[in-house]
């Protein structure tokens, strides 16, 4: 939504809870218990996280539909830019979910559980959502290239 604001509102948002991010780990790093608090924030924020940075995509691309409309008329080229920004925003909301899930249920253990269990869950939720927004696009789009060309 804050793209519509040309992408300053995206901008604004993103930018914020990227400082928040980076105070709180550098205090804690200051404080001597970085390794805590990144099994803290990261089990959930992995995904979290990235989640955010995709959602902000969205928020760009809106943005650049209005200040950038090429031969489109500004509110075609608004249209389309609401159209493809809110795909991208719906495929982040599983993750999000996940996210909460395992902020709700995961995160509150993690200083009890063993250190290899929150590395685990740390790398496979990154794992798992790289994959699906760095991998999976180009399998995608290799089949999708396969079936125009038989056609």
């Amino acid at each position: 939504i804050s793209g519509i604001l040309g992408g300053i509102g995206t901008f604004y948002f993103l930018f914020s809870n990227a400082v928040m991010l980076g105070s709180f780990q550098y205090f804690f790093y200051e404080q001597k218990v970085f390794w805590a608090s990144v099994r803290g924030i990261w089990i959930h924020g992995s995904m979290e996280i990235f989640a955010m940075v995709i959602e902000a995509g969205a928020g760009f691309i809106l943005g650049a539909s209005i200040l950038f409309p090429k031969t489109y008329s500004r509110l075609n080229s608004f249209k389309i830019g609401l159209k493809n920004g809110l795909k991208i925003w719906f495929s982040t909301i599983p993750f999000t979910i996940a996210a909460g899930l395992l902020e709700g249920f995961i995160t509150r253990y993690a200083l009890d559980m063993p250190t290899w269990l929150s590395i685990l869950i740390i790398l496979s939720t990154l794992s798992l959502i790289s994959w699906y927004y760095l991998i999976y696009p180009f399998k995608v789009n290799r089949k999708f290239q396969k079936l125009s060309a038989a056609l």
